[in-house]
């Protein structure tokens, strides 16, 4: 386009992205007077209100005029959009046609909503209604995205990008779900299937039509939910220029759909709050117009990467999205966290966990964890392009953009909160929560940069897990549960300085003070000396006290005497390399078999001692201990 060209297009871009973002509020504002029951605040005249233009305002006539001289709004918008687009681009059909066709829609939902009024508000015709409402949104953001300034140069290229045709079916699935969730709102079928994700606890709903609805809306969401993860698999083995903004709107869409789910769980568990009907409504809205996006980005997405149209390697290959999304997790650290989150629900006083207790607890810890993971990549990205080690992971390596990965995350977290909320207790919800925040905030974005001592005090993030573990059992934070959390509290310097003893010199080069390259290798072996000499006796007290049993002991004191081996020879040997490599992936087994001892120990039958307790014996049973008349309690 030339400047002249750009200065025609500004206005009606303008225009349109105003309409948009109005018919959206609008049709927000309408779900508003649906949910408060104000559709007949002006009783059925139209287009006045109560016969009148300015009629006394309570409550539900505010709400409905509120609505209709917002559509007056929205309609003087659209029809500014199409005079200017025939004024000033009437040799311009891409532009012309659509400012038109929203014209003919408005003319249509003004119509729509006078009938809607007149015959006391049918159900088809509300949703007929929203269904044009709809489709005037994309008309408008269609306008407006066609008359950018920056036009992609696909000269010599095949337009459309190969999965377009994916990407209209899911627009067209969206669309369903839209019309089907009205009609679930506008026949009041909201409560006909009640908990999440089925319905009344059954994989089938009551054999009524309107709960058929209900459950036929939950499965298309589910079909959607479905199909938008595998587009976003499609679209993101690309990591071309020219597909970026097409990766992006995939990820924005997925992320508003993982969204709207959680809304309409949150919904149906609260038993239909109108707050949370209307923010459904806002976020379902929010998703189709991301699909809108999605689709014009798609349909102007080459269909072959301009650097390389076909010529990439042979013998190469890409990991697929899920792969790194779980990349993005970190398994193979979660797995020990996994662990130290388990092991503990066997020991507390609360007995043996169920089976569907234990993978609720699994599945939330592996989401929390896999979400502070993903975040940490997001927020560490440009410190990870320096080191070997983690240069090549997705967000890095250009894979996954950073605001996906970030998305993904914040998804997973959210995910998790809610899991430990609804199946397990509010109690665990937090902490997990906690230990969130306290991995992303604290150390990754406050210490890992600027202090030397991260790793001991950030750290404890790592430490969180044995608290979830023991409050999904007992509701509560015990002396034991705490005494868990110092176990992992000093276990970890000793075990990740192993690991900055072999990787200082990429920590050097991305600026990271981690304890070798600011204090230096003696010193780094010294304190972890130290911390291995507290935590020794530390894991042995359980059985010294009578907690725990013989078996975990003697299995405590031989792990721990293995691990201060380690740091010895490590103290005493020049060369880092080899026993520092030994000394860490020990340190990951001694922490797994340390906790996986615990639960050994309190299942078996023998090994265990106990304090005696103290006998009173009272020599005259029928009389009341009572206080000695010369001493005061308080004083």
């Amino acid at each position: 386009m030339t400047a002249a060209q750009q200065d025609t297009t500004r206005l009606l871009r303008r225009l349109a992205w105003t309409g948009s973002a109005l018919a959206l509020c609008l049709i927000v504002l309408g779900a508003v007077v649906r949910i408060s029951g104000s559709g007949l605040g002006c009783g059925e005249h139209w287009p006045r209100c109560n016969g009148r233009w300015f009629p006394p305002l309570d409550l539900p006539t505010l709400i409905e005029i509120g609505h209709r001289w917002a559509a007056a709004l929205v309609s003087l918008l659209v029809f500014a959009v199409t005079a200017v687009a025939w004024t000033r681009h009437r040799q311009e059909p891409a532009l012309r046609g659509p400012a038109t066709l929203a014209a003919v829609l408005l003319v249509i939902q003004v119509l729509l909503g006078a009938v809607t009024v007149k015959l006391a508000l049918p159900p088809w015709v509300i949703v007929t209604h929203l269904a044009n409402a709809m489709v005037l949104l994309a008309t408008l953001m269609v306008v407006a995205l066609r008359a950018a300034p920056d036009k992609p140069a696909l000269a010599g290229l095949p337009c459309r990008h190969a999965d377009h045709g994916l990407v209209l079916a899911t627009a067209g699935l969206g669309f369903v779900v839209i019309l089907f969730g009205a009609q679930v709102a506008n026949f009041n079928a909201g409560l006909l299937c009640l908990g999440f994700p089925l319905c009344n606890g059954e994989l089938l709903p009551p054999s009524t039509p309107l709960a058929t609805l209900h459950w036929g809306h939950r499965l298309l969401a589910f079909a959607f939910l479905g199909l938008t993860i595998f587009l976003v698999t499609r679209v993101t083995r690309r990591t071309d220029p020219a597909s970026a903004r097409l990766r992006r709107a995939a990820a924005v869409v997925l992320a508003l759909t993982v969204a709207q789910i959680g809304v309409a769980a949150a919904m149906v568990l609260h038993l239909l709050p109108p707050a949370l009907r209307a923010l459904h409504l806002l976020v379902g809205t929010l998703v189709w117009a991301g699909l809108v996006v999605l689709v014009f980005r798609s349909a102007r997405t080459p269909a072959v990467e301009p650097e390389v149209r076909g010529e990439r390697e042979p013998g190469t290959s890409r990991p697929s999205l899920a792969r790194d999304l779980v990349t993005l997790t970190k398994p193979r650290i979660i797995s020990l966290l996994l662990v130290t989150t388990v092991a503990p629900m066997f020991i507390t006083p609360a007995g043996l966990p169920s089976l569907s207790r234990v993978l609720w607890v699994a599945l939330a810890g592996y989401l929390m964890a896999g979400g502070a993971n993903a975040i940490n990549m997001w927020f560490d990205r440009d410190i990870d392009t320096k080191m070997s080690r983690t240069r090549l992971r997705p967000i890095p390596a250009g894979r996954i953009s950073a605001g996906f990965g970030l998305t993904f995350g914040v998804a997973l977290g959210l995910a998790a909160f809610a899991i430990f909320w609804y199946r397990v207790n509010p109690l665990s919800a937090w902490l997990a929560l906690a230990g969130l925040l306290f991995y992303v905030f604290v150390y990754t974005i406050w210490l890992k940069r600027t202090s030397p001592q991260n790793i001991v005090i950030g750290g404890a993030a790592g430490a969180f897990p044995p608290l979830v573990g023991w409050a999904a059992m007992t509701g509560r934070l015990d002396l034991a549960a705490v005494y868990l959390f110092a176990i992992i509290f000093y276990w970890t310097p000793p075990h990740f300085w192993a690991l900055a003893l072999i990787k200082q010199a990429d920590y050097a080069k991305a600026g990271i003070p981690m304890m070798p390259v600011a204090r230096g290798e003696a010193r780094t072996k010294y304190e972890m000396l130290v911390y291995t000499l507290m935590l020794l006796p530390l894991t042995v007290m359980p059985t010294l006290f009578g907690a725990l049993g013989v078996f975990y002991g003697v299995a405590a004191a031989l792990l721990g005497g293995r691990l201060l081996w380690y740091c010895v020879r490590l103290l005493r040997e020049q060369s880092v390399t080899p026993v520092a490599w030994q000394m860490y992936r020990y340190s990951l087994l001694y922490l797994a078999l340390l906790f996986v001892a615990m639960g050994i120990d309190r299942a078996l039958p023998f090994g265990h001692w106990r304090l005696p307790e103290k006998i009173i014996i009272l020599d005259r049973p029928d009389e009341d201990l009572a206080t000695p008349a010369g001493i005061h309690l308080a004083h």
